[in-house]
């Protein structure tokens, strides 16, 4: 008697985990670009650079945003995001020095924007800068500990799984944007990230990570749900009619 529910059981798990393992897909994207600029030298470029900097000050070198992009058009046009992360590998933050204003960043909130405007790596500066929306923007802190070079490895990861799904919709892909979202300090606090330039490997690139499944997919396993719900809906009439022949002797 509990062998059909047993069965039943078994045979959704074992779908579920097979369709799982073969259906979801995850992809860790490198950028296209990335740069950076100073506010205090509004017309300076930095593409090419080896670190990508984000700072808070109301004084010189004042507040450091960063810009960087992804090519997502590998992606099939049927994805469905499940999850997309911007993953950034810290090379180092500052720590507490009163003589000279600059305080420890860590637990400072950095956002992360949707670009709105198109710009290029060996171009974008602080009075160039592109246009961004606040929409769906995502936040993290600046985690604990102290890295450099050759590490330990820290990151920072922000959850832009609605950023993405807005350009897989068929909006513009122009990149994010990154900064304080408590820029102008009156204390200096300032991270910087590495890039895909000037390092010696893929390890200290910045990263999209998507995660998505494909509609087709999906409608495989609702064709597969639907032949294993009239197998279960068999074998329950077969236990039915045993029980029922049983009763009767």
């Amino acid at each position: 008697m509990k062998r059909v529910p047993i069965l039943v059981l078994g045979l959704l798990i074992l779908t579920v985990a097979g369709f799982w393992a073969t259906s979801v897909v995850t992809l860790a994207l490198p950028p296209t670009m990335d740069s950076y600029s100073w506010q205090s030298i509004p017309y300076s470029n930095n593409g090419g650079s080896n670190n990508f900097q984000i700072t808070s000050a109301n004084f010189n070198p004042k507040n450091m945003r960063g810009w960087v992009a992804f090519n997502i058009s590998n992606m099939p046009s049927d994805a469905l995001v499940l999850r997309a992360q911007l993953r950034l590998r810290i090379w180092h933050k500052t720590t507490n020095d009163p003589s000279h204003r600059v305080g420890d960043s860590t637990g400072r909130i950095y956002g992360v924007y949707r670009i709105t405007q198109p710009w290029q790596e060996y171009n974008v500066t602080w009075a160039n800068q592109p246009n961004y929306t606040e929409d769906h923007h995502a936040t993290a802190a600046v985690p604990e500990g102290q890295t450099d070079w050759s590490g330990p490895l820290m990151y920072m990861n922000w959850d832009v799984t609605d950023i993405v799904r807005i350009w897989e919709s068929g909006t513009n892909n122009y990149g994010f944007l990154v900064r304080d979202t408590q820029e102008n300090s009156p204390i200096l606090y300032s991270t910087q990230f590495f890039t895909h330039d000037q390092v010696p490997n893929q390890t200290y690139y910045p990263r999209l990570i998507v995660t998505y499944i494909r509609v087709q997919s999906l409608l495989w396993l609702g064709g597969i749900f639907l032949m294993e719900g009239l197998i279960i809906t068999i074998l329950l009439r077969i236990q039915r009619n045993r029980s029922v022949n049983a009763s009767r002797k």
